[in-house]
């Protein structure tokens, strides 16, 4: 019989046991509940390595593209002979680097005359791809300029003595071609359907031929780069795969192994890598080549005028609802602009409809279109729109240019001086007008005799001796009609003033 003291006890009792019974149950389910939710550990790993498994494959995928791609990638060896000064024209300075060695006389007396010369081998580096089974190479023009040998080696170490086919500086590309049949020619993608984002593997040879055969990957990042700093006719592929010294002329390829773009150039401070580089679309790659390979040079269209882009200040000086196309500071005479209704002053706001932003956009709309051919520019005259039509020309042969530059430079190297056609942007650069023929010094060695003659950088050059100077031909023409010892007489323009300067043409 329960009294109401052991009645008391016995409900407590109950009352721990149920307690202690629900937690349990309670523990239980959760255990249960968890495991239905994560399985159990084995089971957690076996999903963790499955996943695992596919990210190996996808880097297996890295490898393969690799593999595939890199016996198209060539190195590309080069040599061009120099001569060097190799003699100190003082005796042996007894006090070393204390006052600098040779270059302490030299601040004070003068480089020497007549001084040996020994002639040295200068080497270059860089990358190729070869893009035909019958040994056709596609490099930057940079890689090879001036060089005397180029060598290709392939990725088995195998080495050909290679032909210049054709090089085309304002595209920074030239093809080679070396003597084998049945080579791992790569595929060229459509580098108009490139994406921001893709994925993106630069081949080629940083640094030295140590590293050759260097794979990197990153991601295409941006599209049509044209400010980069560099004065082409290119819509540069941005990437942030590692281009570095060496990689200039290698592939830029997808994950498929194809073609993207020619690794051209990097955007840095040191000089190595840093974040950005660029390559030559795939696109504008192929049409270059085969361009060279048909014509052995590139064919363009050609207008004849001179422009400066438009800024804020221009666009609200002229009236302008917007700073927008480019300006035209001068045409040259004769040219498809001098035979149509183009006049100095009217501004290009649309090439063939299509809205232009700057001088850059408008010279590359225009050099892509075949000679011949009929172009509408709208522009702005008064304020008033028009459309004026010009038909095309061939752009003046950069062979012939390039002939010119290099006799104008090695005359003006005997005198210090560098000199370019006068333009627009040297125009306002140095303060002559901007319709003002000539040739301008860009550049002056303080210790040579043009300098020591009065001449500086910016002076425009507009006679030498008898002869008249309008531009690069004229000028080297004059110059070569110049001898040792003879006495030069320059007539410049220096910021809107005329004046001569006469100085002797050193013997050496």
């Amino acid at each position: 019989m329960f009294t109401a003291k052991t009645s008391r006890w016995f409900f407590a009792a109950m009352l721990i046991f149920i307690g202690i019974l629900a937690g349990v149950l309670l523990t239980a389910n959760l255990n249960l509940i968890h495991k239905g939710k994560a399985g159990s550990e084995s089971e957690v790993r076996a999903r963790l390595e499955e996943r695992m498994a596919t990210m190996l494959e996808f880097s297996e995928g890295f490898s393969a593209v690799a593999e595939y791609v890199t016996p198209s990638v060539v190195t590309v060896e080069t040599e061009r002979k120099v001569y060097v000064n190799t003699t100190s024209p003082f005796p042996s300075d007894p006090f070393g680097d204390f006052f600098g060695g040779d270059d302490f006389f030299r601040r004070f007396f003068g480089p020497p005359r007549n001084q040996p010369r020994q002639e040295q081998r200068l080497q270059g580096l860089g990358s190729g791809v070869i893009v035909s089974e019958d040994g056709y190479v596609l490099t930057n023009n940079h890689v090879i300029d001036k060089m005397d040998n180029i060598k290709v080696t392939l990725s088995n170490g195998k080495s050909y003595d290679s032909k210049l086919i054709g090089a085309d500086p304002r595209t920074d590309l030239a093809v080679l071609r070396i003597d084998e049949k049945g080579l791992p020619a790569i595929k060229m993608a459509n580098s108009d359907q490139i994406k921001v984002g893709q994925w993106a593997i630069a081949v080629g040879n940083p640094f030295s031929k140590s590293l050759s055969q260097t794979v990197t990957a990153g991601i295409v990042s941006g599209l049509s780069r044209s400010s980069v700093g560099l004065d082409t006719d290119v819509d540069f592929l941005q990437t942030d795969a590692a281009i570095n010294p060496g990689n200039s002329g290698g592939a830029l390829v997808n994950l498929s192994g194809q073609l993207l773009g020619i690794n051209t150039a990097i955007l840095s401070r040191s000089g190595g890598y840093e974040g950005i580089g660029f390559a030559i679309p795939s696109n504008t790659a192929r049409s270059i080549m085969e361009q060279i390979i048909k014509n052995g040079k590139v064919i363009r269209g050609y207008v004849g005028i001179r422009m400066q882009d438009v800024d804020e200040q221009m666009a609200r000086a002229m009236g302008l609802g917007k700073a927008q196309g480019a300006v035209i500071a001068d045409i040259v005479k004769d040219s498809p602009a001098d035979k149509a209704d183009l006049h100095q002053g009217d501004v290009i706001i649309k090439v063939d409809g299509q809205e232009v932003a700057d001088g850059s956009a408008i010279r590359k709309a225009i050099v892509r279109r075949a000679p011949g051919t009929k172009v509408a520019l709208t522009i702005l005259r008064e304020g008033t729109e028009t459309v004026v039509y010009v038909t095309l020309a061939e752009f003046p042969d950069e062979d012939v240019q390039m002939k010119e530059d290099s006799a104008a430079r090695k005359s003006s190297e005997i005198i210090g001086i560098k000199v370019s056609n006068a333009s627009s942007e040297l125009a306002g650069k140095y303060g002559f007008g901007a319709d003002e023929k000539g040739v301008v010094i860009v550049d002056i060695d303080q210790s040579g005799p043009a300098f020591r003659a009065g001449l500086r950088e910016g002076d425009l050059i507009k006679r030498v001796g008898k002869r008249e100077v309008r531009n690069l031909k004229d000028y080297s023409d004059a110059m070569a009609g110049l001898n040792k010892g003879d006495t030069a007489l320059f007539l410049v323009n220096r910021r809107g003033t005329s004046m001569f300067m006469a100085f002797t043409v050193p013997n050496q």
